[in-house]
């Protein structure tokens, strides 16, 4: 069955659990960039949380480049090392690589030669995670956001190419409402389809945390991902002005579209 988390800092964690939710996912970067005493202390939050982080997000920071002439592989290669290895340590089972910062095409450089900087960073990060089990999937980003990879089936194409067990991809709903793109997708993607986020858009302005009003819009997409064969995670991934007040809601309407079968 399609297991629901949210994306979200440890320290909320055992409020979701209250809520219904399964896991959390959190930022993959900022536990990598950590001094060792910060990561120990939220480990230890980790530790302690009745749902775990099986999930993490926000793969590389926009200062060390995937794209263009300031891409570096061995800068790469020591970041996804020391990344993958806390990220294993946390219980982190799959990672996020949107990156839109990091991987954006520089204005003026080969689009063909971006994308081949990009297969060998996910060749990198494939090395660095296998030891551990971890899969990296690959999100498409809507236009604004990044000027590469914006659709769930160009990312197929890519993680096809590089051809790598733990290489995989994403479906957002957000990303694919505001690229335009259909969600008969979700069932081209197939067993290469290993995650999943979820919001109620607000169209170029941004993302919430789903409400009953949304349960329509929710089932359908639920719906997308069942005729897909889909049974992995579904993480909440958006703005929130409220959390304690609005989780339990988010919860009962993603648990209702989920599990009202068509």
């Amino acid at each position: 069955m399609i297991r629901i988390g949210a994306c979200t800092d440890p320290s909320n964690a055992a409020m979701l659990a209250e809520c219904g939710f399964a896991y959390i996912e959190v930022n993959f970067q900022r536990f990598a960039l950590m001094s060792e005493e910060e990561y120990a202390s939220q480990l230890s939050v980790l530790r302690a949380a009745p749902i775990k982080a099986e999930a993490a997000n926000g793969m590389v920071p926009g200062s060390l480049k995937v794209t263009g002439p300031d891409a570096d592989e061995k800068k790469l290669r020591e970041y996804a090392k020391k990344g993958f290895a806390r990220a294993a340590e946390m219980g982190v089972q799959t990672v996020v690589f949107g990156s839109g910062a990091a991987r954006a095409v520089p204005e003026g450089f080969p689009y063909d030669e971006a994308l081949r900087q990009i297969a060998s960073w996910l060749r990198i990060a494939s090395d660095e995670a296998e030891p551990y089990g971890i899969t990296t999937v690959i999100e498409p980003l809507r236009p604004k956001e990044c000027n590469i990879l914006n659709l769930v089936s160009e990312s197929l194409v890519l993680a096809s190419l590089v051809d790598r067990k733990n290489i995989c991809v994403l479906a957002d709903s957000f990303h694919m409402e505001q690229s335009g793109e259909p969600l008969c997708h979700l069932a081209q993607a197939g067993s290469m389809l290993r995650h999943v986020h979820i919001s109620h858009s607000l169209g170029a302005s941004g993302r919430i945390w789903p409400a009953a009003e949304d349960f329509d819009e929710m089932r359908a997409f639920f719906q997308a991902l069942h005729k897909a064969g889909y049974d992995g995670r579904v993480s909440i991934e958006a703005g929130c002005d409220d959390l304690p007040g609005k989780a339990a809601a988010a919860f009962r309407v993603l648990r209702g579209a989920r599990d009202q079968r068509v």
